[in-house]
């Protein structure tokens, strides 16, 4: 078999080897060949990975949520499979698909590689600036604006960037207006904070933004809020975090298969922790495109 092993250099196994080398090594070790890509930039790893696996059967991406989003546009889609090493500081993927730790995986790793593959959703974004597929939730609010602004914060560790780009955020946070139309229905004007498309049910390292969204159920949730005074948004934050807002008549969570979003403003569009492109975009659900290799 021949695989490919997309790594993000600073994911490291115990704090002190780099992952990606240990996973390289040991898939080289149960006579496979393989090839290890890493890039000092996501859209070098992507440029490279894509070139390798033009003759691979298999990529194994090691890291978090922003490698699964590389690895998923390039094999989201065709018959190739994706294996997933999660060593990353969010890894809400992983976590849900329930893959276990990073030395738990490398352990595993010549049962996986010779397993049935697991077909999941992927969400399909059209944008101003082409097609992107994600794994995981596409977010235009508040969500948004914490991804952007971790992007900023290279002198925090990246264990708690995340954690350290919500509490700057929550001091400024920005109610946004977008035109908003699922399944191809009626227009709707929301002025928010809060507004995300989910595939999967988490984000940012375990934040149930979407309790009840399955990754096979061929359906996304749309996840919207009313305007909210400062003090009200602080209380509905506190909830999101404990996935305890579905019941708030504030917030309004509606299962589709597709939605289009846009705005009069110029709004970053994030998905699965990276920055994709900008308003408006076109969000519709590709069921099954995916094609996973783990331990069931």
């Amino acid at each position: 078999m021949h695989v490919v092993v997309a790594s993000n250099p600073t994911a490291r196994f115990g704090r002190s080897e780099p992952v990606g080398a240990l996973v390289a090594a040991r898939i080289a070790d149960l006579g496979h060949r393989v090839e290890h890509v890493v890039a000092v930039d996501f859209a070098g790893q992507l440029e490279q990975t894509r070139f390798a696996m033009i003759q691979a059967d298999v990529l194994v991406v090691v890291g978090g949520d922003g490698m699964v989003h590389l690895g998923v546009n390039i094999v989201g889609g065709t018959s190739k499979r994706l294996v997933v090493v999660p060593s990353g500081s969010g890894n809400d993927f992983a976590r849900t698909l329930e893959l276990g730790s990073t030395g738990t995986v490398i352990d595993s790793l010549e049962a996986i590689l010779a397993g049935e593959p697991d077909r999941v959703d992927l969400v399909r974004i059209e944008h101003p600036d082409g097609v992107t597929l994600a794994a995981g939730i596409v977010s235009v609010g508040f969500d948004a604006d914490v991804n952007v602004r971790s992007f900023r914060f290279t002198r925090v560790p990246s264990r708690i960037r995340y954690q350290a780009a919500i509490l700057a955020t929550v001091l400024r946070p920005r109610h946004r207006t977008f035109r908003v139309r699922l399944d191809g229905g009626a227009e709707r004007s929301w002025r928010t904070l809060v507004a995300a498309i989910s595939n999967n049910r988490s984000f940012g390292g375990g934040i149930p933004i979407a309790p009840g969204a399955d990754l096979r159920d061929g359906r996304l949730t749309a996840v919207f809020a009313d305007e909210l005074s400062y003090p009200r948004f602080l209380w509905l934050l506190g909830k999101v975090l404990r996935g305890r807002h579905e019941a708030d008549s504030r917030v309004h969570i509606v299962d589709c298969e597709s939605a289009e979003i846009a705005s009069d403003e110029t709004v970053i569009v994030c998905a699965d922790g990276e920055i994709v492109g900008r308003l408006p975009v076109r969000c519709s659900v590709m069921p099954g495109a995916l094609q996973v290799l783990h331990r069931r």
